[in-house]
């Protein structure tokens, strides 16, 4: 059992690092070469990358780490010690869990709203997104509040499971309590994100610019992956929150539903290094690996400054 939960481990764990490294790769990227991707859907992904970092690292501490932290274990300290007779740090942790569920999902559908705006009208609405897309996201970040605040005032143990020789996190707060208000969101938000992705799609049909539609695609196709990950989360959070004695649903929400839960969080810097030659293009001239072309940056930049052209650069 432990051999069997050390190899999962270092799955993920591995799995976790490539992430992380593609996240700063792609933000540095982005960074660097600021003035090629000037564009909302950047300035969205920096945002998104920032918080699914930050959910990235807890959500190690609270759901993999401790499965292979014995209590004998040079790194028990950090489960036992904190949590005996200390539950505001663990509260802490279990209401940012919820907090950046509301997040994530909002981020999701907030994306592919811009994708569909911009679509729509791109010279309109572009501008209005890089004026107030910091303020949009401070709002994402704090809303939450008036729901994940409760969670503090709950007790969370930290449980020493002998069979497994792992720790557990244990809320008093029941399952259900936890998603009151959380899974009726997550439905709402996921069902306005597969809306948003879908009028993209008939927007973009009706582009008569093969460059634009080729670029806009490719955009789309990020999103909508996104979306369909964004759906299976929610619907499986739906089974789990049901409590249905079904194996194969247990068997959903056991194994597939975490599974499900990490693509959320480490999906986009993949899709985006897969989908935009650009930022890899970008990338491997950072990284020293291929020297700069100076025609085509220009080229991208007169479409990025020429909407009728295109929508920003893949």
């Amino acid at each position: 059992m432990v051999v069997t939960a050390f190899t999962v481990f270092i799955v993920f764990f591995i799995g976790y690092t490539l992430s992380l490294t593609l996240y700063t790769l792609t933000m540095m990227t982005i960074r660097k070469y600021r003035k090629t991707f000037n564009s909302s859907f950047y300035l969205l992904y920096l945002w998104d990358s920032a918080m699914n970092i930050f959910t990235c690292l807890t959500g190690f501490y609270m759901m993999r780490l401790n499965t292979v932290v014995s209590d004998d274990s040079m790194l028990a300290f950090l489960y036992r010690d904190i949590g005996e007779n200390k539950y505001l740090p663990m509260n802490l942790f279990t209401a940012l869990s919820y907090h950046m569920a509301y997040v994530q999902y909002t981020t999701t559908a907030l994306i592919s709203f811009n994708r569909m705006t911009v679509n729509w009208k791109n010279e309109r609405f572009e501008r209005y997104w890089m004026k107030y897309t910091w303020l949009i996201m401070a709002f994402v970040l704090l809303a939450p509040l008036a729901d994940t605040l409760r969670f503090v005032n709950y007790k969370t143990d930290v449980v020493y499971d002998n069979e497994t020789e792992s720790y557990e996190f244990v809320p008093s707060m029941p399952l259900a309590d936890t998603f009151t208000f959380l899974l009726p969101y997550m439905v709402v938000i996921t069902v306005l994100s597969v809306c948003f992705n879908i009028c993209s799609a008939v927007l973009i049909k009706k582009f008569d610019s093969t460059l634009s539609k080729k670029g806009s695609t490719r955009f789309m196709v990020i999103t909508a992956i996104t979306c369909i990950v964004q759906l299976l989360g929610c619907s499986l959070s739906l089974i789990r929150v049901n409590k249905t004695e079904n194996s194969f649903a247990r068997f959903l929400t056991t194994y597939i539903l975490p599974i499900v839960s990490d693509a959320l969080t480490h999906i986009q810097p993949f899709l985006l290094t897969i989908f935009s030659s650009v930022i890899r293009r970008h990338m491997m001239e950072m990284l020293g690996l291929r020297k700069s072309n100076k025609v085509n940056v220009n080229t991208i930049a007169m479409h990025v400054n020429n909407p009728s052209l295109t929508s920003h650069p893949l």
